[in-house]
């Protein structure tokens, strides 16, 4: 993996500094709004509940605002693990901003939602999914002022609800992508940052000419700087969710076929990206699904004549890898390669850092 010399680009640093003296104290208002409310009524799930005085926004409050506005709609654990606050806590500022108009709940089936891999049976019957918050027009306003999310961010707000149990599940998957990001940005100190990220129809590249035009389509991509030196050290990765629904060939033959145009023309992939270098990291549900999805991408590009080294673009690890923080760890499967690789190497980290 190499710097390639062209744009890069930052999201800008967290804007809440400091707390001042009125803010510090805000977790223990937040903790009694939870408890009490103006009319001493029990709060339910889907029902907004007056608050026992007035709003405050602590610095975790905006820092939701800022993730819900970016990515949209995110479940309580993605949130907790994004600002770094335990689920609980997470689940007492959620309401707040709840009960304040802020954000809403959607309501969903704990199957609809239940990942690819759960057992087929009864148990998904009971209990329930956990909370998917989802920013209102108030609350995108509220980000846009708080100076989270970009100016007239309000657009319309998609209707979610059970029937969308389905989508729901893969785009939450997609999350833990972003969340993942995070976790790994956090984990390794000041430095590294998390330049872009685009998901659904803004991750999508256009390749070909007039007479051959497509699209290929990412579930996401995003550009991540190892280092905050004058020389970044970038990975590029191209997010695919494969939630092994997919029967027979076709559609990783279709996927293969689209990436192939990608990285040979490369003008599609260095205008969006600002680099010509990236890697397909795709998310399985279960190391078998990661081990025959790398077979069935090599028989494939062998069936193609496509040459060996186009399996190089292709990092294959279970979904549960999201939920460490290590870029080095070797739970990463290349088509062809025996032994699990780690994304990036050691080397490269230490170097990388060294850039610093």
């Amino acid at each position: 993996m190499e710097a390639v010399s062209g744009r890069t680009e930052a999201l800008p640093n967290d804007p809440v500094k400091k707390k001042t003296a009125k803010e510090s104290t805000d977790s223990k208002e937040v903790k009694a709004d939870v408890k009490t409310n103006a009319t001493g009524m029990r709060r339910r799930r889907y029902t907004r509940m007056p608050l026992s005085g007035p709003l405050l926004l602590s610095e975790e409050h905006v820092h939701i605002l800022r993730f819900l506005a970016e990515c949209r709609f995110l479940s309580l654990p993605q949130v907790a693990r994004l600002i770094g606050v335990p689920e609980k806590g997470t689940r007492r500022r959620l309401r707040v901003l709840f009960d304040a108009g802020l954000v809403d709940v959607i309501p969903v089936s704990r199957v609809a939602v239940a990942p690819a891999d759960a057992p087929n049976d009864s148990s998904l019957l009971f209990g329930s999914a956990p909370n998917i918050y989802a920013l209102t027009a108030s609350g995108l306003k509220a980000s846009s002022n708080a100076g989270v999310a970009e100016e007239g961010a309000g657009r319309k707000i998609p209707a979610y609800g059970p029937r969308n149990g389905l989508f729901l599940a893969h785009e939450l998957a997609v999350r833990d992508v972003r969340v993942w990001l995070e976790a790994v940005r956090r984990a390794t100190g000041p430095g590294p940052q998390i330049g872009r990220w685009q998901v659904g129809q803004e991750a999508w590249f256009e390749v070909g000419g007039p007479a051959n035009r497509a699209s290929v389509r990412p579930d996401a991509w995003f550009a991540y700087e190892l280092n905050g030196g004058a020389r970044p050290v970038v990975l590029v990765g191209l997010a695919e969710i494969d939630r092994g629904t997919e029967r027979g060939d076709r559609h990783w033959w279709a996927k293969l076929n689209g990436y192939r145009q990608l990285f040979e023309e490369q003008e599609a992939l260095t205008a969006a990206t600002g680099y010509i270098n990236a890697r397909v990291l795709v998310f399985t549900p279960n190391a078998q699904r990661r081990e025959r999805l790398a077979a069935t991408l090599a028989d494939l590009v062998r069936q193609a004549n496509l040459p060996y080294e186009f399996l190089s673009h292709f990092w294959l690890a279970e979904h549960a890898v999201l939920s460490g923080d290590d870029l080095a760890a070797p739970v990463w499967r290349r088509p062809g390669v025996s032994e699990l690789l780690p994304l990036v190497s050691p080397k490269v980290l230490a170097s990388a850092r060294s850039e610093d």
